[in-house]
C-alpha cells in the first residue's frame, strides 16, 4: 500500500515510499532534535518522515478542533 507524505503518520513509517517533496530549511530546539533522533531510530525511519508524519498528525488534531 503506498502512503504519500501528506497522509503519513507515525503508523505509516515502515511503508518507504518515495513522494514529492519540498525543501524547508527550520529552526528547532536541540531537545526537540535529539527526540526525532530517537524517535526514527526507534522506527527504523527517516528524521524527515518522521517530522512529516508527527506534522501530518498535530495537523489531523488540530482539524478535528475546528
Amino acid at each position: 500500500m503506498a502512503t504519500e507524505r501528506s497522509n503519513l503518520r507515525l503508523k505509516d513509517l515502515k511503508a518507504k515510499t518515495p513522494t514529492a517533496s519540498k525543501l524547508m530549511n527550520v529552526k528547532v530546539p536541540v531537545d526537540t532534535l535529539d527526540g526525532i533522533d530517537r524517535l526514527a531510530k526507534k522506527l527504523n525511519a527517516t528524521k524527515t518522515n518522521v517530522v512529516v508524519a508527527l506534522l501530518n498528525e498535530a495537523l489531523a488534531v488540530v482539524g478535528k478542533r475546528r
